[in-house]
C-alpha cells in the first residue's frame, strides 16, 4: 500500500525526530548543555550578590545579577549549533549506511522535514536552557532594578537559538561535515564576530550581532536587519537544501 501524498512529510518527521531521539550524542549534549548554563548562571548570581553585599560590587564587570542568565546563554550557542548539524550530519557516515540513505528518494521533503526536526529541537532546548539558566537568579531572591528579568529578551534568545541552529543545519548538509558546520559558526557567533565588527560596520547587521542587541541590550530588530538576518538563514538552509537534494551516492 502506497502511502498518501499528503502523509509524506508528517511521516518523515516523525522518522527524523525518532531518529534523533535515539543518539545518546543529542541527549548528552541536551544535559550537558543545560547543567553547564545553569552552573555559569549561578556562579555569576551568587558571586555578583556575594561582592555586592561586602561592597565590591564594582569588581562584578559592570554585569547585574539579571544580565548572568543572558550570558550564560550566549556561550550555550553551542548547543543549538551542535544540534543543528546532529541531524544532517548523522547520516554521513562511510558505508552501507550512508549509500542507503544517499539513495533515498524524494529528498527536498525529506529535507524539510530535517529542518523542521531542528527547529522543533533547538526551541525545546532552548526553553529549557532559558529555564535552567533564570532558576538560580530566581531563586536567590535578588530584588531591585539591576534583579528584573524582561522575558521579552529571553523570547528573542530562544529565537535566536532555533535560527542558528537552522544554519548549522544548512551548513552541515552543503559540506557533509559536522565539524565544518560547528566550528566556524560557533568562532563566529560566540566572539570573532564581536571583534570584527568595529573595523566592518557592515556586520551589525549578522545575525548574532543582531540577536545580542535584542536579548541582552533590549533592542528589538529594525526592518532591515529581520530582512538581513531572514536573508542570511534562508541563503545557508536553502543552499543546503539545494545540495542535499542534488547530491548522489558517488
Amino acid at each position: 500500500m502506497t502511502a498518501r501524498p499528503g502523509a509524506r512529510g508528517p511521516a518523515s518527521f516523525s522518522g527524523e525526530f525518532l531518529k534523533l531521539r535515539s543518539f545518546p550524542a543529542v541527549r548528552r549534549t541536551l544535559l550537558l548543555g543545560l547543567v553547564a548554563v545553569t552552573a555559569i548562571a549561578a556562579f555569576g548570581v551568587f558571586q555578583t550578590i556575594r561582592f555586592v553585599d561586602i561592597g565590591r560590587g564594582d569588581e562584578t564587570g559592570g554585569l547585574s545579577v539579571a544580565e548572568w542568565p543572558t550570558v550564560a546563554l550566549n556561550f550555550g550557542a553551542v548547543i543549538p549549533i551542535l544540534l543543528g548539524a546532529w541531524v544532517f550530519g548523522q547520516d554521513t557516515a562511510q558505508g552501507p549506511r550512508r549509500v542507503a540513505f544517499l539513495a533515498t528518494a524524494r529528498r527536498v521533503p525529506l529535507a524539510l522535514a530535517k529542518l523542521a526536526v531542528v527547529a522543533l529541537v533547538t526551541l525545546l532546548a532552548g526553553i529549557v536552557c532559558t529555564a535552567g539558566a533564570l532558576a538560580p537568579l530566581l531563586l536567590s531572591g535578588a530584588s531591585g532594578e539591576g534583579a528584573t528579568v524582561e522575558l521579552t529578551r529571553y523570547g528573542w534568545l530562544i529565537g535566536y537559538w532555533v535560527l542558528i541552529g537552522l544554519m548549522a543545519a544548512g551548513i552541515a548538509a552543503a559540506t557533509r561535515n559536522m565539524v565544518l558546520a560547528v566550528v566556524p559558526l560557533l568562532a563566529w557567533t560566540v566572539g570573532l564576530a564581536d571583534l570584527l565588527v568595529g573595523r566592518f560596520p557592515v556586520l551589525t547587521a549578522s545575525i548574532d550581532q543582531v540577536a545580542k542587541a535584542a536579548y541582552r541590550g533590549g533592542i528589538a530588530p529594525s526592518g532591515p536587519e529581520a530582512i538581513a538576518v531572514a536573508a542570511q538563514v534562508l541563503i545557508l538552509t536553502g543552499v543546503g537544501v539545494a545540495v542535499f537534494a542534488r547530491r548522489d551516492s558517488a
